[in-house]
């Protein structure tokens, strides 16, 4: 309705100024030029409202420290920051599977660990893990059962919970968590799972320290910025036999529109499975603005702007049920059409200096 108001509020003016007289056309053009201007107007204002929203802050959160949290040390802390929103039912499954397959195979994560992160000393020492779970808003039981999982953890990990005020979108959650991490490598992970976590994260690690051996400099102790993105690129062939024509299409169009607003270098924006050393951390996500789903597209383009080293690998994925988008049809178009308009509002705002970059 404030729509219609805004609609008469633009024409009306154009009657009262006798631009019937003034523009160059006949008198039955002029309503036409009225709507072009607010059609204009309209399509700007749903461009750049995500620029919009994120003006007035709204990242408040409250963190608590449910398990370890003693003296650490940076170098040795493998970050795991897990967004989560209503995720009472996945996130258990999730969090036991990390919790077990960290415990056996913790002396192999140790090695790649220490690869990736440059570490040429030998030491006893295997690598500590910081969990960092964002509850953003959630209406469920998700912080119990955060709770209900720290009691688990006995060996020294440190397992912190972050409560969001309101919820205010994955990129807000996964934005705040991992300014909040302590890692040298930090991994950002769904709360669903649908990452093996046996196969990305080993995979990351190792991809990682090829991105560091490359562009690590001689006189510097801190790692270069870098990043890996766990892709399910591989993936699309095969899942296109089972995905619907609507759906294979929207697949291909976005990542079409990512190639060409992004970046060229990484097929698979989406996937939330992501390896990121410290310093890519703070350059990354102190500029980060997006707060909905299309938040991995700006960092994509963050990361060209200020040379961030990014790879991609692929990593083993399947769907679980109880995903937080709809499915149908008319849904998934919308949703698509939303990330194309974000990714056309982030291309905007830094191509009009709206938005600007703090190196």
């Amino acid at each position: 309705m404030k729509y219609l108001f805004l609609c008469a509020a633009l024409i009306q003016p154009c009657n009262s100024l006798g631009l019937d007289h003034a523009l160059p056309f006949p008198h039955s053009y002029s309503y036409l030029f009225c709507l072009g201007i607010v059609a204009f107007v309209l399509l700007a204002c749903y461009i750049f409202y995500p620029a919009y929203i994120n003006v007035g802050g709204g990242l408040g959160c409250t963190a608590t420290v449910l398990a370890g949290g003693g003296k650490i040390d940076q170098e040795n802390i493998l970050s795991l920051v897990i967004p989560a929103y209503n995720e009472a039912e996945r996130l258990p499954i999730m969090l036991d599977a990390t919790l077990e397959y960290l415990g056996t195979n913790r002396k192999y994560i140790t090695q790649l660990f220490r690869a990736a992160g440059d570490q040429k000393g030998v030491s006893s020492e295997l690598v500590q893990c910081e969990f960092i779970i964002v509850n953003d808003g959630s209406t469920d039981d998700t912080e119990s059962a955060v709770r209900k999982y720290a009691a688990k953890v006995k060996n020294g990990d440190t397992v912190k919970l972050i409560s969001m005020h309101q919820n205010c979108g994955k990129g807000g959650a996964v934005k705040t968590g991992m300014l909040q991490s302590s890692g040298q490598l930090c991994l950002m992970v769904d709360a669903d799972g649908a990452t093996d976590i046996s196969d990305g994260l080993p995979k990351v690690l190792k991809d990682m320290k090829c991105l560091v051996t490359e562009n690590q400099s001689n006189n510097s102790s801190f790692l270069p910025p870098a990043a890996v993105f766990g892709s399910r690129a591989h993936l699309e062939e095969e899942s296109g036999a089972s995905r619907s024509k609507i759906r294979t299409f929207l697949m291909h169009a976005f990542h079409f529109f990512v190639k060409t607003l992004c970046s060229p270098r990484i097929k698979d924006t989406q996937c939330g499975f992501k390896l990121f050393t410290r310093s890519a951390v703070v350059l990354l996500f102190t500029n980060l603005h997006l707060r909905r789903w299309a938040f991995d597209t700006e960092a994509v383009v963050i990361a060209e702007k200020l040379s961030v080293s990014v790879s991609e690998v692929g990593v083993i994925w399947h769907e679980v049920d109880g995903s937080k988008l709809d499915v149908g049809k008319i849904a998934l178009a919308m949703v698509s059409l939303g990330m194309l308009r974000d990714m056309i509002c982030v291309r905007a705002c830094y191509l009009l200096g709206i938005w600007k970059l703090k190196r």
